[in-house]
C-alpha cells in the first residue's frame, strides 16, 4: 500500500511537470525557492575592498645554541601550546657539565657558609683550653727559672742547669705567645678579605650554574605562543649552529586582513570600528572583523594608506578555519549613521538591464494588480487568471489522487531597486513598495519571471545570519 502511494505521489509529480510545461513561459512546474525577508537597520556606510588574511603573529624559530636534532616534536600543519616544544637537541652533555658544576657551586656555598658564620663554640672553648695550659706551663717555667738563677748565685747550681732552665722557660713563653694568638683568631673570627674571596667564588660558581641551565633550556625549541607549525628547516640527526631556522610558526588564533584604503575614505576610518568580512571559499560565512590599525603613512605612488582588520579565527576538528593567504573582501565602515533598507545580498538579480529583487504572493500577479488598481482586468488578464486556477485545481487534484498534501504554490512578483551599497552579506537598497519584512527569494532567483509560479522550500546549507548577528548592529556595517 506504502509502495502505491509513493509511485502514485511520483505520478502526480510527473503531472505536474507536464502541466506547468507552458510554451509561452517554458516553466517546468513551481520553481522551489527559498525566503529571507527583507529589514530596516541604522548602519554606518561602508566600502568594499579586498586584502589578504595574514597571522596575527608570525615568526621564524632559531637555534639559540648548537647541538645535534635529538627529535623534531612537531611536523607542518601541527598545532602546538605555548611552551610546548617543537625541536629538541642533545642534551646529555650539557647535563653532565650541570651536574658536576652544581656540586662544586654545593662545596663554595659551605666555604662561605662557614666563613660568614665564624669557628664554633666547641672550638673557641679548645682555644681557650689551649691558652691557659700555656698560660700555666710559664707561669710554672717563670718560678723555675727564678729558683734556678737564686741558687746559682748561691753556688747552689751551675751553669749548664741555669742555661737549661732558662731555654725551657722562653719555650713556654713562646707556646703562651701562640696559644693567645691562637685564642684571639677564633674569636675574631675570619678575615673580611677572606670571606669576601669565598663569597666572590661562590658567585661565579653559581653563575655557572645559570648559565648551563640556561643553555639546557635552550636546547629545548619552544613554541612562543599558540599557533601551528607551517614549514620545517631541519630534521632528526642534522647539527645546528647558533641562529640556524628550525621551524616557522604563526598564530591563527586572530587573522588579520591588510588594506589599501584610499586616501579619500581615510577621515571616517575609526580605530576598534566593526568591519564584516567574508574570505573566499567561505562566502556563505561573514565573519565579525575589528579595525585594529589605522597606520598615517600614504603612499606617495598609490594615495593609499594601510588599515588592518582582524577577525577572531575559529577552529573546525584540528585545522583554523580562515587559513593565512586567504582573500578577504571587507565591507570597512567610513561614513555617518544613516537608516537604510537591506536586504539578503542573494535576492538581488539583474534581468533585462536592471536590478531586481522578487518577493511572492498567493494570488496571480495580474488578478492581484487588478484588485490593487480596482480596475476590471482585461481579457489577457482574465486568460491568465484562468490559466492560474485551471493549473492550481489540477495540481491540486492530482496530489489528493495520490494521497499527498498539495504544495502551497504563490507567485514571483519582481520589484526593481536601485542599489546603494554592499555591507557584507546584505545590500542596501531603495524601492518603492518594499518594505522591511517583506519575503525575497534568496534562492532559484535565477529561474524566475514575473508571475512565475514558485513553492517554498527551506534554503539548504547554513543559515544566513540577521543582521543583529552579523555586525550590522546600530552605526555598525555598511557598503559603498
Amino acid at each position: 500500500m506504502k509502495r502505491k502511494r509513493l509511485a502514485g505521489a511520483f505520478i502526480a509529480a510527473g503531472a505536474a511537470v507536464a502541466i506547468w510545461a507552458a510554451p509561452a513561459r517554458a516553466q517546468f512546474g513551481p520553481a522551489p525557492v527559498a525566503l529571507e525577508p527583507a529589514v530596516r537597520k541604522v548602519i554606518r556606510r561602508s566600502v568594499e575592498l579586498s586584502g589578504t588574511a595574514e597571522a596575527r603573529r608570525q615568526s621564524v624559530l632559531a637555534a639559540e645554541v648548537a647541538g645535534r636534532v635529538e627529535a623534531m616534536v612537531a611536523d607542518e600543519g601541527d598545532f602546538v601550546r605555548a611552551g610546548e616544544p617543537v625541536c629538541q637537541l642533545r642534551r646529555l652533555p650539557v647535563e653532565l657539565e650541570l651536574a658536576q658544576a652544581r656540586g662544586q657551586l654545593q662545596a663554595a656555598a659551605a666555604a662561605l657558609a662557614k666563613m660568614t658564620e665564624g669557628y664554633r663554640e666547641e672550638e673557641i672553648r679548645q682555644a681557650q683550653a689551649a691558652e691557659a695550659s700555656a698560660r700555666a706551663s710559664l707561669a710554672r717555667w717563670e718560678q723555675e727559672y727564678e729558683r734556678t738563677k737564686n741558687l746559682l748565685a748561691e753556688g747552689a747550681s751551675t751553669p749548664a742547669e741555669m742555661d737549661a732552665v732558662e731555654a725551657s722557660y722562653r719555650q713556654a713563653k713562646e707556646a703562651q705567645a701562640a696559644a693567645k694568638a691562637s685564642l684571639d683568631l677564633v674569636t675574631s673570627g675570619y678575615r673580611v678579605e677572606d670571606i669576601e674571596q669565598a663569597r666572590g667564588q661562590a658567585a661565579a660558581q653559581d653563575a655557572l650554574v645559570k648559565a648551563l641551565e640556561d643553555r639546557l633550556a635552550k636546547m629545548t625549541i619552544a613554541m612562543p605562543y599558540d599557533g601551528f607549525v607551517v614549514r620545517k628547516h631541519c630534521e632528526a640527526g642534522e647539527w645546528v649552529s647558533v641562529g640556524n631556522p628550525v621551524a616557522e610558526v604563526v598564530d591563527l588564533g586572530v587573522v588579520r586582513v591588510a588594506l589599501d584604503v584610499p586616501e579619500r575614505y581615510l577621515g571616517g576610518v575609526v580605530k576598534g570600528a566593526p568591519a564584516p568580512v567574508v574570505v573566499g571559499g567561505l562566502e556563505d560565512r561573514e565573519f565579525a572583523g575589528t579595525v585594529s590599525q589605522v597606520v598615517p603613512y600614504s603612499e606617495e605612488a598609490t594615495h593609499t594608506a594601510t588599515v588592518r582588520v582582524d577577525v577572531a579565527n575559529e577552529t573546525e576538528g584540528d585545522r583554523p578555519v580562515i587559513a593565512a593567504g586567504m582573500l578577504a573582501h571587507v565591507w570597512l565602515p567610513v561614513g555617518e549613521e544613516h537608516e537604510a533598507l537591506l536586504v539578503p545580498k542573494d535576492a538581488v538579480i539583474r534581468q533585462g538591464g536592471v536590478d531586481l529583487v522578487y518577493t511572492v504572493t498567493d494570488r496571480p500577479p495580474a488578478a492581484a494588480a487588478a484588485r490593487e488598481s480596482k480596475k476590471e482586468p482585461t481579457a489577457a488578464e482574465r486568460e491568465q487568471m484562468a490559466e492560474m486556477a485551471e493549473r492550481g485545481a489540477l495540481i491540486a487534484k492530482k496530489a489528493a489522487e495520490a494521497g499527498v498534501a498539495p504544495a502551497g504554490v504563490k507567485f514571483a512578483v519582481a520589484i526593481r531597486v536601485k542599489i546603494i551599497g554592499g555591507y557584507g552579506a546584505w545590500m542596501e537598497v531603495e524601492a518603492e513598495g518594499l518594505a522591511a519584512g517583506t519575503p525575497l527569494v534568496v534562492r532559484g532567483t535565477y529561474l524566475l519571471s514575473p508571475g512565475a509560479a514558485v513553492v517554498e522550500r527551506p534554503k539548504e546549507g547554513a543559515a544566513r545570519l540577521r543582521p543583529d548577528e552579523s555586525g550590522l548592529r546600530r552605526g555598525e556595517g555598511a557598503g559603498e
